[in-house]
């Protein structure tokens, strides 16, 4: 009996890995501005001012992206709508938190967590979003 294999794109594991070190990053993060609001509102805005309470909302959301992070790694073709999510809360939370938190006034530490927390997620979010619609496409 000759049969012949189609050949099934893949999601690769590079790919896999890195949405589970962002759910890694996720957890951590999430759980510090929810556990510690204070500390987290005080370092990025390098004020004692009342820390407004929003803040434990942002680490919840954070937290309920570490979740969809994952799923979407463990069922990149099922989930794959989740990193598109993801990349808007990143796009829409910095612009919130530097329009509402820090009110435009970014000293050096709001800068460093605009960077690092949103702005270098987008580029290879954005990259394995592509890939994983794609792949979607392919076997659909």
């Amino acid at each position: 009996m000759n049969s012949e294999e189609t050949p099934q794109p893949l999601f690769p594991n590079w790919m896999r890995g890195f949405l589970l070190i962002t759910t890694v990053y996720n957890v951590a993060w999430g759980a510090f501005i929810t556990w510690f609001p204070q500390s987290f509102f005080e370092w990025v805005t390098q004020s004692e001012e009342a820390t407004p309470g929003i803040i434990v909302w942002q680490g919840r959301v954070v937290l309920l992206m570490a979740i969809a992070y994952f799923m979407s790694a463990l069922y990149p073709r099922k989930f794959w709508y989740l990193i598109g999510i993801g990349i808007l809360t990143k796009l829409v939370g910095g612009l919130w938190f530097y329009f509402s938190i820090l009110e435009q006034e970014v000293g050096k530490t709001g800068w460093f967590h605009l960077i690092m927390n949103d702005l270098v997620w987008l580029f290879p979010l954005s990259f394995i979003f592509y890939k994983a619609y794609s792949i979607r496409n392919l076997i659909s």
